[in-house]
Parts: C-alpha cells; sequence; structure tokens
C-alpha cells in the first residue's frame, strides 16, 4: 500500500483557504470549512493522513517534513490557488524526488492536459469522480 498524503497547501502571502476550495481575495472571516473536499478520499484509503494548512496557518517549512516517507501526495488545487500549488509541487519534489505528486479539484478536472503541461513536478491528475481514482492509485 502507497503511504499517501492528501494536502490542502499552505496559502500564498494574504489569501487564505476559503469554503470548498482557495478564495482568490482576503477576508474578515476566518472561518473554515472542513476540507471535504479530501477529506472523503482520504478517509477510504487506510493509513493516509490529511493535512490542511491554511486552516492551521502552517507554513512549507511547517510540513515540509511529511512528505519525506510517502509515496503518494495529493494535492487540492484550483483556478486561484494553482499558481502556488505549482510552487508547493516544486517543493515537494526537491524534497522527494521519488515521490508521485497529483492534483486534484474543478482545475485539472476541467483543463487536465494544460494543468499537466504546466508544471514538471505534476506526475498526474485525477478527474471525474476523483475520490475513487484515488482508491485505485
Amino acid at each position: 500500500m502507497m503511504r499517501t498524503l492528501f494536502l490542502q497547501a499552505p496559502s500564498f502571502d494574504g489569501y487564505d483557504g476559503g469554503a470548498g476550495a482557495r478564495y482568490q481575495m482576503k477576508r474578515e472571516v476566518k472561518s473554515f470549512w472542513y476540507p471535504t473536499w479530501i477529506a472523503q478520499p482520504a478517509a477510504m484509503i487506510e493509513g493516509s493522513k490529511l493535512i490542511d494548512a491554511p486552516a492551521h496557518d502552517q507554513s512549507w517549512d511547517d510540513i515540509a517534513h511529511e512528505f519525506d516517507d510517502r509515496d503518494l501526495v495529493i494535492l487540492h488545487t484550483s483556478t486561484p490557488s494553482f499558481n502556488q500549488d505549482i510552487r508547493t509541487a516544486r517543493l515537494i519534489k526537491e524534497r522527494n524526488p521519488k515521490i508521485i505528486v497529483a492534483f486534484v479539484g474543478a482545475k485539472v478536472m476541467i483543463e487536465d492536459k494544460a494543468s499537466l503541461e504546466a508544471c514538471e513536478a505534476i506526475d498526474l491528475v485525477c478527474r471525474e469522480e476523483y475520490d475513487f481514482t484515488c482508491v485505485e492509485l
């Protein structure tokens, strides 16, 4: 079984994880919905771990060690967070070149080929009912 980590990556400066996905502007309200979009597949994979970095105000330095002993990271992305998520994917690959980096979310579901071509650190994107794809991986 692959050692799997589900990740809502650290937020870019001044922006936060919002209701259902990254929010493209600063908000006064600092509440976060539980990340059901990645919690569901995480619950389906025994032994997986879920990190919701924005909700816990975690930076890359806070979570970098989490990738040392993992085989697969599934990163939730969105249109407003995509460039930051690419930077996170590159940092993950620099830290652990053997890890498989998968992106999930509406952005990569609609723009699968363009998303893969946007960054060499993205190994695959999961489309449609990606929770089942994650289990198959």
